[in-house]
């Protein structure tokens, strides 16, 4: 009897080993307990990471000196010039952001001597040979295609068709309420989804509209209006709850709109007893094990300030015009400058528009200057709207004649996983 428990805790051993063992899926390659796959096809920056994200991936980063060296040698001659997932606001590391959300390059970075330098561009590319190789300059994010390398992080193994970081992810065939879902989920070991990143949720809208999905079933909870958790005991760490959603409901589902609100990624409150596809989660390679439910968070409301003619402005946040809900005054020039990290696109999302028609005027322009493609001119009485940009920043401008004022507007602006093609 002792020797056939010893067998069955060697085969369980060994199994459980092997489902723990890091591995990469869609034909990246482990390097460093990260997943990599280098693309040789020349793209300019933003081209670049709409093909990453067809995998739910980012441009590769490096946070240490192992992991710079790494790309190197992963590299090695395929490419002499790489993109990386870094974007610099100006010509400063700390100002330097990683698109996976994880922060500034002010703990480490590898610029060349000199660098980064914004006044020849705000993307940044890695040198694999010569002299640099190692090293990281900068690069206009439009003119200069390259070869990237695309990034995910490691997972375990599994036959699930939609493996990430450790996870497998389901999307139901047919709809169900809150309950049933829940239930559905279980009986195939895990749970209606949590989310508890950017970089999952930018995943898991890929997928979703690659599907061709509509609204999608999560796994979250909101029984009050600041009060939120996980079906599957996450803590809730993460939030993109739609600005602009009011809670009436005790369910949560992820729109995947292209256009229109709620945006595609964002949540909304529904029924619990209405029914919707739905999308499981469980354990990559282990079974799943009971939930326990977290204690709830609260998130705080945040401020409105005008912004008019401030320094450069990271999303999430809000522009109005100056005095707003007040009526503006005349000869008014407000500039705004809006930015992201580089993954991402703009959805600048205007709530009230009310300006004297066809004399005082909001203009947004894609991209960092006034000198970028127009997307749009707005003056009057408008219902609210959105504007879309195609890269990582958008200027908006808000000008007034001598006479005449009225209230003005107010928009807020967010991080957009804007591959809408994905």
């Amino acid at each position: 009897m002792k020797q056939l428990q010893i067998i069955f805790f060697s085969a369980f051993l060994v199994s459980w080993i092997a489902a723990s063992t890091p591995t990469c899926t869609n034909g990246f390659t482990l390097v460093n307990n990260k997943c990599l796959k280098l693309f040789t096809d020349v793209s300019t920056y933003r081209a670049a990471e709409n093909t990453c994200m067809v995998y739910g991936a980012t441009l590769v980063t490096a946070k240490n000196s192992i992991d710079n060296r790494a790309i190197t040698t992963f590299v090695s001659s395929a490419a002499s010039l790489i993109w990386i997932g870094l974007y610099c606001l100006d010509s400063s590391p700390s100002r330097c952001l990683w698109d996976d959300s994880t922060g500034a390059a002010d703990t480490y970075n590898s610029f060349s001597s000199g660098f980064p330098l914004v006044d020849i561009g705000k993307c940044v590319y890695y040198s694999t040979q010569g002299a640099l190789a190692g090293k990281w300059l900068s690069g206009d994010c439009d003119k200069e295609p390259r070869a990237y390398v695309c990034e995910l992080p490691s997972t375990h193994a599994d036959d699930c068709p939609y493996n990430y970081n450790g996870y497998c992810y389901t999307f139901s065939q047919s709809s169900s309420a809150f309950a049933g879902a829940q239930t559905q989920c279980e009986l195939n070991c895990g749970n209606l989804a949590s989310i508890t990143s950017a970089n999952e949720n930018r995943y898991i809208t890929t997928v979703s509209r690659r599907l061709g999905r509509g609204s999608v079933l999560i796994g979250g909870m909101w029984p009050s209006t600041n009060v939120f958790s996980w079906v599957d005991g996450s803590v809730w760490s993460y939030n993109n709850i739609d600005p602009f959603t009011n809670h009436t409901d005790n369910c949560m589902v992820m729109s995947n709109a292209v256009t229109g609100t709620p945006s595609a990624g964002s949540w909304t409150s529904v029924s619990c007893s209405s029914a919707f596809s739905y999308l499981c989660k469980r354990p990559a390679g282990l079974k799943c094990t009971n939930p326990t439910y977290p204690s709830v968070t609260v998130t705080p409301v945040p401020s409105n300030p005008s912004n008019c003619n401030s320094s450069l402005l990271l999303a999430p946040g809000i522009i109005t015009s100056p005095n707003y809900p007040n009526n503006y005054d005349n000869n008014v020039l407000c500039s705004y400058h809006l930015a992201t990290l580089g993954s991402y696109n703009i959805l600048l999302k205007f709530t009230y528009f009310s300006t004297e028609h066809t004399f005082d005027w909001v203009a947004v322009n894609d991209g960092d200057t006034t000198a970028n493609t127009l997307l749009g001119n707005f003056s009057g009485l408008l219902v609210p709207f959105n504007v879309v940009s195609t890269g990582n920043t958008a200027t908006v401008t808000f000008s007034t004649d001598r006479s005449n004022v009225y209230p003005g507007f107010s928009a807020r602006f967010t991080s957009f996983a804007g591959c809408i093609a994905c």
